[in-house]
Order: structure tokens, then sequence, then C-alpha cells
């Protein structure tokens, strides 16, 4: 099939390529007939080839399933230096011929590009990574991606439903992810934790256990990227992290609840999003940029603080004072002897291992 719509070149890493020449506003996007292209999840995309880089094996199997464009397939195949061989799958025939055009402009060695079904292609193929890079939600092509993982593999999924998922559409979260939650200060990790716990819920329907590389959040897009384990021990021990929560309305603290329990919210993941070896070992290439670098940055400062974070303008208008700087809350619960850092969830907000009371003095509240 031809190219029957007009594209724009545009530069991401070290790859050129064309996209449908549409025009975008703020916010997830919206549903059509052409291949999909978000250029806000250009640093999700970063974080995808560093930690292809770093997780799969040299010349191990990879899938960009959804590949839309071509982007994030593209980008792996020629900017990670372990000779991956990628496949870019689309069953939409306007993204494959799409797809092909854009890895002629950008020649790898080992690329293929298939025509199918993505449910239909992961039964009769098996890959040590697979991304799942949706439009919207990622619920229809879990059972799939997760029945053909095999121990030591890799499952690289995003969510741009973030509405559903933070709380803005309680109902359609419990129909689509099966779990109770609403809009809270930490929505944003509430959205991260409640997308790691249904994939860890899915997963074990097959006996098979989900460990959390990297999970993070930012614009309007949600990435969890997991290492994959087989067997009912596994499996018990990685449902363990799965818990409810709740939200004291006069503090905004969230605090372990029962499914039974008023205004639960769950189940959710509250265990680790990020595994500190991996990251540890991650370091943005000179020609990512700022965003990457600084995403890095931030979540291996946030790694070992409890889950939740407080959002200062909320937490100042609770205890009815003005908001101070971030900077000025994070130095004084630093005096304390408690650890206080940014989270990359939101901005103007941050994550410490203080109580309430300390959190509550340090603002001054009266």
């Amino acid at each position: 099939m031809e190219i029957d719509y007009p594209t724009r070149q545009v530069r991401e890493g070290l790859v050129d390529f064309l996209v449908p020449d549409i025009p975008r506003r703020p916010g997830p996007g919206s549903r059509s007939m052409l291949p999909f292209y978000n250029p806000a999840m250009a640093v999700a995309r970063d974080v995808s080839v560093l930690l292809a880089e770093r997780t799969a094996p040299r010349g191990a199997a990879v899938l960009d399933g959804l590949a839309a464009a071509g982007a994030l397939g593209l980008r792996i195949a020629v900017e990670a230096s372990n000779d991956l061989d990628l496949t870019l799958n689309d069953r939409n025939p306007r993204a494959v011929a799409l797809i092909q055009e854009n890895a002629r402009r950008n020649p790898a060695p080992r690329i293929t590009i298939t025509h199918e079904d993505f449910s239909a292609h992961v039964a009769t193929h098996h890959y040590d990574l697979v991304e799942v890079d949706p439009f919207g939600s990622p619920v229809p092509f879990l059972d799939a991606a997760l029945r053909s993982a095999h121990r030591g593999s890799f499952l690289a999924v995003a969510a741009t439903d973030t509405a559903v998922l933070c709380g803005a559409k309680p109902e359609a979260c419990e129909r689509r992810y099966l779990a109770r939650v609403r809009t809270t200060d930490a929505y944003a990790e509430v959205a991260a934790r409640v997308l790691m716990g249904y994939i860890a819920r899915m997963a074990g329907r097959f006996d098979k256990a989900v460990e959390p590389i990297m999970v993070f959040g930012a614009e309007h897009f949600l990435r969890a990227y997991v290492r994959i384990s087989e067997g009912a021990a596994r499996t018990d021990q990685c449902l363990s992290n799965l818990g409810w929560i709740r939200v004291d309305p006069s503090t905004g603290v969230h605090d372990l609840a029962t499914e039974s329990g008023a205004d639960a919210i769950g189940p959710l993941w509250l265990g680790p999003l990020v595994s500190t070896d991996v990251l540890g070992r991650l370091e943005a290439k000179p020609y990512m940029g700022s965003a990457t670098a600084r995403l890095l940055d931030d979540l291996r400062g946030e790694a070992g603080l409890p889950p939740f974070y407080f959002e200062n303008n909320a937490t100042a208008g609770r205890l009815g004072v003005d908001p101070p700087r971030v900077t000025e809350v994070l130095a004084r619960i630093g005096a304390t002897g408690h650890r206080a850092i940014p989270t990359h969830f939101r901005r103007n907000a941050f994550k410490t291992d203080a109580p309430w009371d300390v959190v509550r003095q340090v603002y001054g509240a009266p």
C-alpha cells in the first residue's frame, strides 16, 4: 500500500522518519485511521532504548508490536548497541507502508516488518522483549503478551488512558482495570501503581510473576517495564505486593486499608517501582537531552522512599498556610534527619520518609 496522506519529517534520537502531517493538540491525542505518533513520548522512547540496551542480551529478539510510524522500534534498532533483532508489527496497512519507508530511510541490519494482528503474532512468535505501546489502554493486548512471555524475558507496557487510571473516570477504571480508584493528591502515582498491579494480577493467572524494572509517568502516559519469571512460588511472592489504600481527607496521607474499608482504593502495587541495580546502570546518551537525564536522576532519588507523594499546594491548603517553595520544604525535612526529594510524577510535589507530624511542622502549621 502506498502512503496516501500528507507526511512531514521529524528527527528523534538518531532517527529521521516520516509521520502523518496532521494538527496536534496538547494532551493524549485523538484516535484516527492514520498511524499515530506522539512527540510527547520521546522521553519514554529514550528510556526504552536505554533499557533494551542494558537488559536484553546481545542479539535478542525484540518486538515493537504496535509500531504505528515505527519510531520506537527503529530507534531501538539504530541506537541500541547490542545488535538486537527487531520486528516491527502493525495490523494497519497504512502503518506498514509508513514503517517500510521509514526503515528504508534508516537502514539497520536486523529489521523485520510484519503486518499482523498483535495477539495472533505473539501466539506464534516468541521474543526476549515485547513492547506494547498502544493508543489508549494496553488491556486488550496484555493477555496475549503475557501468555507468550517466558522466563527471563521483558515486557514493556504503555498506557495513555491516564484519566481512567488517575481516578477521573472511576467506573471505567473498575471496568477496564478491575480496580477501584478515585482522585487523590498523588493521583499520578496511584495510576502507575494501579497499572503495575493489573499487570501483576493478569500475569498471575498464567503462574507468571513480574518484577518492575522501571515504572514511571510523565506528560499524558504511564510506562511499566517488567521482567518475567515463572512458577507458583514466585507468582505468590509477586502478588504479595498488592494491597489497598485509603486517603485521610484531613491530611492527604495514603494509608493501608482493606478491600472493605471506606473509600478503599485498589488493588494496586505497593512494592518498589524500580530496580535500583538496573537504574544505576542507565545513563542518558548525549543526544537525548536534559529531560531524559532529569527523569533518571529523579527516579534514582525516589528509590527506597515510601509509596505516594505530597503535593505542595494541596498540603499547604489543608494546613491553612501559604505554600512555601518546595526547595524550602525539602531543606526543612532534611534538617530533621529524614529524606525528601522532588518526585518525577508531578512538579511542585515531593516524596519523603518523614511522618505526617514532621511534614506538618515544617510547613509551620498552627
